[in-house]
């Protein structure tokens, strides 16, 4: 007759902490970071054109509202390409700041704005567009 034979305590053990070192990686790469807070972001409203100044330059007034925390317009850059002009401005948290942006712009042409923010040591972008 055969001996029945199962897993080894010491296997059976190695097994089970395998199993609940992945069980706490999976809750911490996926479920935590659905949970916490996604630090300080810019809520940018378009404005409805440009405004002609006159000299060849065109001015865009954009609404930014910081959440989450304290950020700063570090950079703005326009495609299609237009060397554009803006000051540097930091917007509390939970308030907002018009951030004025000048260049050439030709009008009835559509414009791709990337807005450069920092916050604390981290940065990112946002992206709008406008037809001026």
């Amino acid at each position: 007759m055969m001996k029945k034979r199962g897993v080894s305590p010491v296997i059976a053990t190695v097994l089970l902490i395998a199993l609940v070192t992945a069980a706490a990686a999976i809750v911490f790469l996926v479920v935590l970071p659905m949970v916490q807070n996604p630090g300080a972001q810019a809520l940018i409203t378009t404005p409805n054109g440009a405004i002609d100044n006159g000299n060849g330059t065109m001015t865009f007034n954009f609404q930014i509202k910081a959440t989450g925390g304290d950020i700063t317009v570090t950079d703005v850059t326009v495609s299609p390409t237009v060397t554009v002009s803006f000051t540097a401005i930091t917007i509390s948290a939970e308030s907002t700041q018009t951030v004025q942006v000048w260049g050439a712009f030709t009008d009835n042409t559509e414009y791709t704005f990337t807005f450069t923010f920092t916050s604390g040591d981290s940065s990112f972008t946002e992206t709008v567009s406008v037809t001026a």
